[in-house]
């Protein structure tokens, strides 16, 4: 459920539970609990990460049980108390509280609360106590949460804030000015609480009408989620839960169906069950958070980047401090730590060094030359290692355009292929998971590698590639292999310019203002008999000539 749809059950059920006591509780399974109440209804908390979310239903409980803590608190802590409240308690949230209260006058006792956090795969369900966690459905240890434990006995605090304004607080001065085709993911970065769906459907509300029609349309979208009706939007094999009136997207293999009250639809969606094709819809969900991790991390690796650059600008400065120490070796005694010695190119200044007592005053300076050269030729790097982080923002936030305004996953899909979900600890360098030969790139998903060296341009051509692969080099000159895989699929125009240009920037042509690529299928290159690794012939090939706004 996104934040419209669980606003509307949480109504609605807040309207024809509140009062009611619960008769019976059950755990029917690791992500599931029903509440039973009088005049035989029941009350469904899901955490199932494809169906989550606040479910009514009719008839008798299932008669599968699943024996857990969670289940035998909800039995002694929860059955005979009555529902006194169920609400939202911040807007733009997914997490509904439903408070009960002890069901006799005369009993002793203190409300208790369950905690429904509706959020994917991270969804949980804990039962709170003056505000520690009595028992959570799902725990989360500190090692997998470490600033935000799920487990007994610790204080509840709500998820981290999502970016944006909550949609009862958006105005038109809180929305992004941007072209159709990234109107969506404006939206999504701009309003919490918003889905892929629910920010088409307030543009299609909107129908371009600007800032003011959409600020509008999300309004009349929350008001229509009161909990009476609800609407099953049907799209090929996807099926997205409505609590307002959808608008056809497309017109053809779309069906819109009504339900009064909303829960009626509710139940309905979620019994499409988890193999249905449209929690396909939840995986765009995935990939777009996974899309939004990879930038916040790639945003990370800049600063470091810059950190790194302004560190490794120091390396004439070490270089000037071991040379010091050369010349003054002579008059340092062993064992001394750190010593003040004068600039050989401004002596009228000192230089202040901190030593290995290990080491002899001459292997001091062979190490702090070392660290010059280290430093001199990572501030080297840095720039390329920049460049290259910059494209593959560029490459994701196209990405993130096809996957929410298009709906076409694959540029998503090849971009996320390449990275881990997080850099390993204790390193600051960017870490990806490719571990084939060649620099891996991504743009317009598709992937690109450059060879750093014979043996691996060898591996690159001959073992990486397949037949029908792209395969590109410099003409005339020594420098990287470049493939582009292919995957059966025809390879825009542009892309080939892109990998040209890392093919140009990798060789002894990166200083011409045209240089000339050659463009071949793998197939038709052929390793130099008796030739170093890495030398080849070409039987046939067309040439390019790329530009520097090409890379």
């Amino acid at each position: 459920m996104d934040y419209f749809s669980l606003k509307a059950a949480a109504t609605e059920t807040n309207a024809r539970f509140s009062g009611r006591k619960v008769r019976e509780t059950k755990q029917v399974s690791s992500r599931e609990a029903i509440l039973r109440l009088e005049r035989e209804e029941s009350l469904l908390l899901s955490i199932d990460p494809v169906r989550p979310g606040l479910f009514i239903l009719d008839g008798d409980l299932p008669a599968t049980t699943e024996p857990s803590p969670f289940g035998d608190l909800l039995s002694a802590r929860i059955r005979g108390t009555v529902m006194t409240a169920i609400a939202m308690p911040g807007p733009g949230e997914r997490i509904v509280f439903l408070t009960f209260e002890p069901g006799w006058p005369a009993k002793a006792g203190e409300p208790i609360s369950l905690v429904l956090e509706v959020m994917g795969r991270h969804s949980n369900l804990a039962a709170i106590h003056r505000g520690r966690i009595l028992q959570p459905m799902k725990a989360v240890p500190v090692a997998k949460s470490p600033g935000r434990p799920f487990l007994a006995g610790e204080i509840w605090r709500p998820p981290p804030p999502r970016p944006g304004l909550p949609p009862e607080e958006v105005g038109p001065q809180n929305l992004p000015e941007s072209e159709h085709s990234e109107a969506i993911a404006g939206l999504l970065q701009a309003v919490r609480g918003l889905s892929p769906y629910t920010a088409r459907q307030a543009l299609l509300w909107a129908s371009d009408g600007g800032r003011d029609a959409i600020t509008e349309a999300i309004r009349a979208m929350l008001e229509s989620s009161d909990g009476a009706q609800g609407w099953l939007h049907h799209i090929g094999e996807r099926t997205h839960l409505s609590s307002f009136q959808p608008v056809i997207f497309t017109g053809s293999e779309e069906t819109i169906r009504f339900f009064t009250p909303f829960s009626a639809a509710a139940t309905e969606w979620r019994e499409t069950g988890p193999g249905d094709p449209s929690s396909r819809l939840d995986e765009t969900g995935r990939m777009a958070a996974e899309l939004g991790r990879m930038e916040k991390r790639l945003t990370s690796i800049l600063a470091q980047l810059n950190r790194e650059r302004e560190r490794c600008s120091s390396h004439e400065e070490v270089r000037i401090m071991a040379e010091s120490l050369l010349i003054n070796a002579s008059t340092i005694s062993p064992g001394v730590e750190s010593i003040s010695l004068p600039n050989p190119y401004m002596p009228e200044k000192t230089l202040s060094l901190t030593l290995d007592p290990s080491l002899t005053a001459l292997q001091n300076a062979d190490r702090l030359f070392d660290e010059a050269r280290r430093l001199k030729r990572g501030l080297e790097e840095i720039p390329s290692r920049t460049a290259q982080i910059e494209r593959d923002l560029y490459a994701l936030e196209n990405a993130r355009g096809s996957l929410l305004e298009k709906g076409d996953p694959a540029p998503a899909s090849g971009l996320l292929e390449g990275y881990s979900p997080a850099p390993p600890k204790g390193t600051g360098t960017p870490f990806r998971a490719y571990r084939g030969p060649g620099r891996k790139h991504t743009f317009e998903g598709f992937t690109i590698l450059v060879g750093r060296s014979g043996t691996d341009n060898e591996k690159l051509t001959f073992q990486a590639a397949g037949p029908h692969d792209l395969w590109l080099h410099a003409r005339d000159y020594a420098g990287s292999h470049v493939v582009i895989l292919t995957g059966k699929r025809k390879i825009p125009e542009k892309v080939v310019y892109h990998a040209a240009a890392l093919a140009a920037e990798s060789s002894g042509a990166r200083n011409e203002s045209s240089p000339e690529i050659m463009v071949t299928e793998r197939k038709w290159v052929r390793k130099l008999r008796g030739g170093k690794p890495g030398k080849v012939t070409v039987q046939r090939y067309r040439t390019v000539r790329p530009k520097k706004e090409d890379s």
